[in-house]
C-alpha cells in the first residue's frame, strides 16, 4: 500500500513538474497619491442648436505656446547637423508582409484656422456615422458622407462661461459601449483662471440633442499651477483625463490624472464624482510627463482597471506603462512598470518655399489603445539616427512587458510628426493598426499621411491624405504645427474603417482641418480553431486522464485549465492530469498560433467517483464514456450513482451523433446499434424538410456500427439527420453546423 501511495505521489510531482513555467517577475511599483472623492459642478447645458454669443468675444493668440524643456530644444538643435549630413531616401516607406496600402475614402474640409497655430485637431465618429470634430477655434458636426451639418465657435458653445479667457487643446472621444460622446476643452493659462470643461452628450446626436457641461479645477493642487495638454480615455464605468501642470511663474510641475464617474455626466447629475491622482513618478524615479490613457481599441470597453503609457519627451532607453487597478468605489492603486525602448528627439522639419523650420514636437506619447492584452502606443522620434523625425510604434503585453516590440517608420529626407493610431484588425486578436501623421520636407508643404502596420509588424507604403499648398509662417523658425493629430475607429463597420483628423497648409498662411475616411483590402490574421478530447471521461480516485489537443491552424502554444485537476493549469500540448477529488469537472483550452487565439470550455467533461463496478463494459460516444453495461443492463452515472436505463433509453443513447454542434470543417459520426440485421437509410434534411443528402442506403448486420461523413459540404446552419430501418426510426436528431 505504501508503494502505491508513493508511486501516485511521485506521478503527481512529475505531472506538476512537466508543466511548470519559468516565470519572469514583473517589477511593478506603486506610485502616486489618490485624493478623497471630490465633486465637480454642473455649470451649463448646451440645448442642441449652436448658441450665439451676443458679444461674439474671441480671445486669440497668433500662436499657442506650450512650455518646452530647454534641454529638448538643445537636443533638437544639435540634430540639425546630423540631419544635414544624412543620406537621403533611406527608409521603409514600402509595402511588406500582409500590410495593405491605405485607401483614402471620404474627405472633409473642416475649419480654416485664421489666427491660431497650432490647430490641435481631434475628432470622433459614432457607430451611427455622426462625426464630431474639434480644433482650437470651434466644434463642427458632419455625417460620414462628408456633409457639414453644423458648427459652433468655442465662445458660443461656452457662452457665459468663458468669454474672456483662452480656450484651447480640445479632445473628443466616442464611447462605443454607451453610444455617447465626451468633449474636453481647457480654459485659461494662469492658475487663477485655469479650468477643464468636460462635456457629455445627451444622446448619440449631440448636435440636435445637446450636451451637459461640468467644470474641473485646472489648479487642483492649489499650488499656482495651470493645466495644459490633456489626454482622455474611457473604461467600462469611468472617464480618465490626464494633464500636465505648469507653474504660472514658469516650469513643469507634475502630471495628474482625474478619475471620473462617467455615468454622472451621462445621467445629468448635479455634479461629477471624481478622484485626483498626483505625485506620479515613473519606474526610474523621474516625474511622470504626458501620461496617456489607453482606451479599448475596438467596440466596447474594459475595466474596472485602466492602462496608461508615457515616454520621456527628450528621449530615453525606457518606456513606461501605468495601471489604475480599480474604479472609484474600489481600492484602486496606481502602478508603474518600464520596458527597454530606445528613442530620441529629431531636428525640426524643413518645408518647401520657406527657410523657416516646422516644429516636429518631441518624443511624448501621442496616442494609445489597449486590445487583447496588448497596449499599442505611438510617438515621434529620430529615425535611423539621421536627425529626421519618424514614427515610433510600441506593442506592450501588459502581462509580460519584457516581450514588448518597437518598430519605426520613416524615410530620410522627410519628417513625420504628431502621429496617432487606431486598430485596423477584423477581431480583437488581430493587431493591425493604421497610423496617421503629419509630414513635411524640403520639397513638400506640410501635409497629412497614413500608413498601415500589420499583425506581424510589417509596414505598408504610406498614402497621402491631402497635400499642403503653401509654406506656413506665423511666428518664425520653428513654426508651430502640432500639437497632435487624431485617429478613431468606426467600430461597427463591416470591414475595418478608421477616420483621421489633422491639418495641412493652404494659401494665405493658414492651416485647414482635414477629416478623412481610411480603408484597405486587408488580409486578416487567422487564429486556431480549438478542439480537444480525452482518453476517458469517468473514473474513480485517484483518476488519471490524458488530454489531447486536436486544434487546427497550427497552434504553437497552449494553456489548459483543469477544474479539480493536478496540475490545475498546463502549457503542454497533450497533458496528463490527475484527479483526487470526486465530482464533475470542467476543462478549458486556450491555444495560440502566430496570428491569433481561440478558446473552448467543456462543462462537466470529467466525472470522478469513489469506486466503479467491476466487470463492466462501456458505451463510448466520440471517445467519451457515456454509459456502462453490466450483465447486459445499461447504466448511467447521476450524482455519483449508477442509474439503470430502460431498453428504449439505452437504444437512444447508443444511437447518437457527435460532435454536435460541429464546425463545417469537422467530421461527424453516427453510432448505430443494430439488435438485428436490417436495411438502413441515413439522410440529411434542411429545416423545411427538403432532402439535402442521402448518406447511406444498405443492409446492415446486427452489431454496433459507426457512420462518419465529412461536413465540409454543409454550410453553417441547422439540419435534421434521420436514420431509419424498415420497422422504425433509429435517429431523428437536429444537428448544428457552426461557421
Amino acid at each position: 500500500m505504501k508503494q502505491t501511495v508513493l508511486a501516485i505521489g511521485t506521478l503527481l510531482i512529475t505531472i506538476c513538474g512537466t508543466t511548470a513555467q519559468d516565470l519572469v517577475e514583473i517589477q511593478k511599483h506603486e506610485t502616486g497619491h489618490r485624493s478623497a472623492i471630490q465633486s465637480a459642478p454642473h455649470v451649463s447645458t448646451v440645448a442642441g442648436a449652436p448658441q450665439t454669443d451676443e458679444w461674439k468675444t474671441v480671445m486669440r493668440k497668433v500662436a499657442i505656446y506650450h512650455t518646452k524643456d530647454d534641454s529638448v530644444t538643445r537636443f533638437k538643435e544639435a540634430k540639425l547637423e546630423t540631419k544635414a549630413l544624412a543620406e537621403i531616401g533611406i527608409g521603409n516607406d514600402m509595402a511588406g508582409g500582409r500590410a495593405v496600402t491605405p485607401i483614402i475614402g471620404t474627405g472633409i474640409n473642416g475649419t480654416t484656422m485664421t489666427n491660431y497655430t497650432p490647430p490641435d485637431n481631434a475628432m470622433a465618429i459614432s457607430n451611427g456615422g455622426r462625426i464630431v470634430a474639434v480644433d482650437n477655434e470651434d466644434i463642427s458636426y458632419f455625417n460620414e458622407t462628408g456633409t457639414s451639418t453644423g458648427v459652433s465657435t468655442h465662445s458660443s458653445f461656452f457662452s457665459g462661461l468663458a468669454s474672456s479667457s483662452y480656450l484651447f487643446d480640445p479632445k473628443v472621444i466616442y464611447d462605443s459601449k454607451e453610444d455617447r460622446f465626451i468633449y474636453v476643452l481647457l480654459h485659461g493659462n494662469h492658475y487663477t483662471n485655469s479650468k477643464i470643461f468636460v462635456c457629455f452628450s445627451k444622446s448619440n446626436d449631440p448636435e440636435n440633442d445637446g450636451w451637459e457641461i461640468y467644470e474641473l479645477p485646472g489648479n487642483p493642487l492649489n499650488d499656482y499651477s495651470w493645466t495644459d495638454y490633456p489626454s482622455i480615455g474611457i473604461s467600462n464605468d469611468e472617464l480618465f483625463i490626464s494633464t500636465n501642470l505648469f507653474y504660472s511663474s514658469g516650469g513643469f510641475n507634475e502630471t495628474v490624472i482625474y478619475q471620473i464617474d462617467k455615468f454622472d455626466g451621462y445621467n445629468n447629475a448635479s455634479s461629477l464624482t471624481y478622484s485626483l491622482w498626483d505625485g506620479i513618478f515613473d519606474a526610474n524615479g523621474g516625474r511622470a510627463f504626458t501620461v496617456v490613457p489607453a482606451s479599448y481599441g475596438q467596440q466596447g470597453a474594459y475595466g474596472p482597471n485602466m492602462y496608461f503609457v508615457s515616454s520621456r519627451s527628450g528621449g530615453s532607453t525606457r518606456f513606461y506603462f501605468y495601471e489604475i487597478t480599480d474604479n472609484l468605489s474600489g481600492s484602486a492603486t496606481l502602478t508603474v512598470d518600464d520596458i527597454i525602448a530606445s528613442y530620441s528627439v529629431a531636428a525640426d522639419g524643413n518645408q518647401a518655399g520657406s527657410s523657416s523650420l516646422v516644429d516636429v514636437g518631441d518624443c511624448r506619447v501621442q496616442s494609445a489603445f489597449y486590445l487583447n492584452g496588448i497596449i499599442h502606443a505611438v510617438h515621434a522620434g529620430e529615425y535611423l539616427n539621421s536627425g529626421y523625425s519618424g514614427i515610433v510604434y510600441h506593442r506592450i503585453p501588459v502581462d509580460n512587458p519584457n516581450d514588448s516590440e518597437t518598430e519605426s517608420f520613416g524615410e530620410t529626407g522627410i519628417d513625420y510628426a504628431y502621429p496617432s493610431l487606431a486598430s485596423f484588425g477584423l477581431n480583437e486578436c488581430d493587431q493591425s493598426v493604421m497610423v496617421g501623421a503629419l509630414r513635411t520636407g524640403s520639397t513638400i508643404y506640410p501635409e497629412m499621411r497614413v500608413v498601415n502596420c500589420d499583425n506581424d509588424m510589417n509596414w505598408s507604403s504610406s498614402a497621402q491624405i491631402i497635400a499642403g499648398q503653401a509654406p506656413i509662417s506665423f511666428i518664425g523658425s520653428p513654426e508651430r504645427w502640432g500639437d497632435y493629430s487624431c485617429m478613431q475607429r468606426k467600430h461597427n463597420a463591416v470591414d475595418p474603417e478608421v477616420w483621421m483628423a489633422g491639418c495641412y497648409t493652404i494659401f494665405g498662411n493658414r492651416y485647414r482641418t482635414r477629416i478623412a475616411e481610411i480603408k484597405g483590402d486587408y488580409t486578416p490574421a487567422v487564429g486556431p480553431t480549438i478542439d480537444f478530447y480525452s482518453n476517458d471521461s469517468l473514473g474513480s480516485t485517484p483518476y488519471f486522464v490524458n488530454f489531447y489537443d486536436n486544434s487546427t491552424n497550427n497552434p504553437v502554444s497552449w494553456e489548459w485549465t483543469f477544474e479539480g485537476g493536478v496540475p490545475n493549469v498546463s502549457t503542454l500540448q497533450n497533458p496528463l492530469v490527475a484527479y483526487t477529488d470526486t465530482g464533475w469537472f470542467d476543462v478549458k483550452l486556450v491555444a495560440w498560433n502566430d496570428d491569433c487565439f481561440d478558446s473552448l470550455r467543456v462543462d462537466s467533461m470529467i466525472q470522478v467517483v469513489e469506486t466503479l463496478p467491476t466487470d463492466t463494459d462501456t458505451i463510448l460516444i466520440g471517445g467519451v464514456v457515456e454509459a456502462y453495461v453490466i450483465d447486459g443492463d445499461t447504466y448511467q452515472l447521476f450524482n455519483g450513482e449508477l442509474v439503470p436505463l430502460s431498453i428504449e433509453e439505452a437504444q437512444v443513447l447508443k444511437n447518437r451523433t457527435y460532435p454536435n454542434p460541429i464546425r463545417s470543417s469537422e467530421m461527424m459520426y453516427v453510432d448505430i446499434e443494430m439488435p438485428q440485421g436490417d436495411m438502413v437509410e441515413a439522410r440529411i434534411y434542411d429545416m423545411q424538410g427538403r432532402e439535402v443528402k442521402s448518406l447511406f442506403v444498405d443492409y446492415v448486420k446486427a452489431g454496433r456500427h459507426q457512420l462518419g461523413f465529412d461536413k465540409f459540404a454543409l454550410s453553417a446552419g441547422q439540419y435534421i439527420l434521420k436514420v431509419t430501418t424498415d420497422q422504425k426510426i433509429l435517429i431523428n436528431e437536429k444537428i448544428i453546423v457552426q461557421p
